[in-house]
């Protein structure tokens, strides 16, 4: 029978060796983001880009043929002027799978403001609705019709 230490130290081994051989699939070490932005930031020739086997979709999106690329600022444009929130989220996702981030970002604070103009505009509407309901009704809230009276409800005094 094995002794309580020694299952313990192959234990701690075993535990140390999984650990040490562990891969962070779909996370960028240190110096994989270093390199990942330098290269980023400063190469612009789609064949070194098709080298470094990280950016294959950058490289291709800047290889596109003219004709495509033209396709592309269309869709791009109509999506800007479009004001179908839904589908100008979906032309970003496609634009962000195709790692053009940039028009993805811009895409998506165009959605935001036409969701804030959206909520504002129902906010509006509505708020005109109860005024219009209410003095359809003949419950209006009085406002500030009678200035003459104080808190009380007595007629205020004239101090002139």
């Amino acid at each position: 029978m094995l002794d309580p230490l020694t299952l313990l130290m192959v234990g701690a081994g075993a535990l140390a060796f999984r650990e040490m051989n562990k891969k962070d699939y779909g996370v960028l070490t240190p110096s994989r983001d270093e390199r990942y932005r330098n290269v980023m930031q400063s190469v612009h020739d789609p064949l070194v880009l098709l080298q470094e086997a990280m950016l294959r979709k950058r490289a291709e999106w800047r290889m596109r043929p003219p004709n495509l690329k033209k396709e592309h600022e269309d869709i791009y444009q109509r999506a800007l002027k479009s004001s179908n929130i839904a589908a100008i989220l979906d032309v970003a996702r496609g634009f962000e799978e195709w790692t053009a981030t940039r028009k993805a970002a811009t895409l998506r604070e165009r959605a935001q403001i036409l969701q804030q103009t959206m909520l504002q505009d129902a906010a509006k509407r509505a708020e005109e609705s109860v005024r219009t309901a209410a003095h359809a009704n003949g419950n209006a809230i009085p406002q500030n019709e009678n200035l003459e009276t104080n808190v009380t409800g007595e007629a205020a005094e004239d101090s002139v």
